[in-house]
This record gives structure tokens, sequence and C-alpha cells, in this order.
């Protein structure tokens, strides 16, 4: 039986603060988390055994998952120590006696399993990667496919005088177990791409590229988690955050997803698309802009202003505060007149004085104080 490798034990520590206190796959996108897109398109294709790697906060994965698909057949292998992608797969390899896939529990991918399924088994493959175009391949390994979709050539991370393709490794593969006769048990991190990969390549075992025409966002970086949530509310992927839509009318524009008891006042300013989670209150007199996300049981004071931010759940943005571009974890307090900059992030708990402002790009690590009028133009470390 076919069944998908989730790996989900990574630490996330390009987009702290906010993996500090929760698994990367767990960051809520358009109020759903992260993983939860990868299970359902895993279930919606049909397959219902799932081997999921974990590591870091492992014990909120194992609840999530358990919680929300009791209909699923899933193992766990957890990892005491970093293995690496191939090592963490091998660990699983006990639970794996057929093809299966391997997909990441931080990446989102649109990609049709079944048409992935059918091109591995018609090329006779022993390994499928998964591959897409991108503008800028130095963060990804980047591939060369001869006529017959076969990668004759592959590099990983490559610097700017070696780039010789921008077909880039969605991280998204379909392998046969065979290929564990290709993974080396030894000490540390075995890698697919710098270990495995390459060996298939020389020894020309059947590595194949299937190039996606859908969705894939790598959701590494602040920007690109912004991008995910942007995308996601824009429809380019599925599914649309939760909540019921509200019509159009007077002051509500473009497509609104509205949880369950939420309080809205009829001066407020709403152009879509947004998504507001349950529980949520937005008073007299505040704008929501394109591409915004309120999650569960947040507070938005009078005259606030968010556009194009998203603000995790139990925050609370007092009056005439203005924010753009931005991410406010969970539990924050923006004082009001305060001023959030594009691509700045507030970790879990932050209190941000009054009339303050945190310039783009900065971030503020969890339960940080910042008192009223300040400025903040630098990174503030971790609060122990």
């Amino acid at each position: 039986m076919v069944k998908a490798v989730l790996m989900a034990g990574g630490k996330g520590s390009r987009i702290r603060p906010l993996t500090l206190s929760r698994p990367k796959p767990m960051i809520p996108v358009a109020n759903r988390p992260m993983i939860e897109y990868i299970v359902e398109k895993i279930k919606n294709s049909g397959y219902t055994e799932l081997v999921v790697t974990l590591s870091y906060l492992k014990n909120q994965l194992k609840h999530l998952l358990n919680e929300r698909y009791p209909e699923l057949n899933i193992k766990y292998s957890v990892e005491k120590q970093p293995f690496g992608t191939a090592g963490g797969v091998k660990k699983a390899e006990k639970y794996l006696d057929d093809t299966f896939f391997v997909l990441s529990g931080d990446v989102l991918v649109d990609v049709d399993l079944n048409k992935l399924l059918n091109f591995h088994r018609k090329h006779n493959a022993l390994a499928t990667m998964v591959l897409t175009p991108v503008d800028d391949p130095s963060h990804f390994g980047i591939a060369v496919l001869d006529e017959e979709n076969q990668i004759i050539k592959f590099l990983e991370k490559p610097a700017p005088h070696e780039v010789f393709s921008k077909i880039a490794n969605t991280g998204t593969y379909i392998l046969e177990p065979e290929i564990f006769n290709y993974i080396e048990n030894r000490k540390g991190e075995v890698d697919f791409s710098h270990d495995v990969f390459p060996r298939l390549i020389e020894e020309k075992a059947g590595i194949y590229g299937y190039v996606l025409d859908g969705y894939w966002n790598d959701v590494g970086r602040p920007k690109t988690y912004l991008q995910a949530n942007y995308d996601v509310l824009n429809k380019k992927m599925t599914p649309n955050p939760p909540g019921k839509k509200l019509k159009e009318s007077i002051g509500r524009l473009g497509d609104i997803w509205v949880g369950k008891d939420v309080e809205i006042d009829e001066k407020v300013r709403i152009i879509g698309p947004v998504a507001i989670g349950d529980g949520s209150v937005i008073e007299r007199g505040c704008t929501l802009g394109r591409n915004t996300v309120i999650g569960e049981n947040a507070y938005l004071e009078k005259n606030s202003t968010i556009k194009g931010s998203v603000i995790f759940p139990e925050s609370m943005i007092k009056a005439s505060a203005c924010l753009k571009d931005c991410i406010v974890d969970s539990g924050c307090c923006v004082e009001k007149g305060s001023f959030i900059e594009r691509g700045a992030i507030l970790g879990s708990s932050v209190q941000l004085g009054p009339f303050s402002r945190v310039t783009s790009g900065r971030s503020i690590y969890n339960s940080v104080v910042i008192l009223p009028d300040s400025i903040v133009d630098s990174d503030y470390p971790i609060v122990t």
C-alpha cells in the first residue's frame, strides 16, 4: 500500500521567533496550521497511511494530528537528534515496504499526488523529484533533465557562478523502498540532496524529475510566510480560510471569511481578501486592508488599521495603532498609537508600549516589553 512520509522535525530557525513556542509546521497560515494543508492534500488524494517524522516540540504535532485526523492511520518516528532528511526517512524504514511519498510539513505544494504516482510508475523510477521553475535558485537544489525526464545533473544551493538551471527541487519526492540501499547508516545527518541524489545520478539508478505546474512555497522566511497567507486568501492554494464568507455591502468589499462568534462594528471598513478567526472583536472605526489575517480571539480597539498583516490568536491591538505587512504572534499587546512596519515580527506575549515604532524587518523575541515612545530599529534577543 502506498504511504506518505511527512517530515516535520525541523526547528524552523529562519523564521524565529514564530518557532520558539511551536514547531514550524504548526504556524498558522490563514488561520489553519500549515501542516493541515499538506495532510488534507494526502487525505483527499485517497491515501490513509501516514508516517510523520518528529523531533522539535513533537508532542504539539502529535496532539494536533491525532485530534484532527482520527480517520488516518498515523505512525510516528521520533528523532532524538537530527538525522537529516534522508536519515530521518531511513529511521522510519520499518513502516515503509512499498512505494511512498515524501513531503515536508512546512512546505506548501499543490501537486496532484496521483498524477505524480502515475508518472513515477510509467518511468519505472527508483526516485522521482518534484521540480518547479524559480527566479532565484540560490536557496534550492537545481536540476537538469534529459528528454526522458531523467535527472542528469543536480546541485544543492549553487553559488551564483554555479547556476546551470532554474528548475528547483521542491522537497517533494516519491520513492521505492530500494532507496534505503543508498542511504548510509552513519552518525550525523544524511541528506537526500547532498548525499543520496548525487549518487543516484552518478550510478544512473533511475531518478526522474516531475515538473510541477501548480503552487509551491518554501515557507522559510518572514517574506515567504506572509506570501503564503496572501496566496491562500487569493485562492492560489486550497482550501479557503475557515469561516463563512460575508456578503459584500457598504464598507465590506471582496472576499471576507469570518469565523464563529465574531463581533464587527458596523463602522468597520474591510477590503478583502481578509480572514477573521473565531471570537475576535473589531471595534468602531477600524480598517482592515487587503491580505489581512486576524486570528482567533483577537481584539482590535477603535480606529486601528491593519493592512497585509497576520495577527495570531489572543493578541490585542489598541486604539489608533497601525500595522502594515507585519506579523504579530499570539498573546501580544500593541498599545495605542503604535506603528509596526513592513516585514517586522513580534514574538509571542510581546508588550509594545504606546506610540512606539517597530521599523521594517525587525524581530522582537518572546515576552519582551518595549517602553512607550520607543523606536525599535534593531532585533531584540531572547529574554531568559
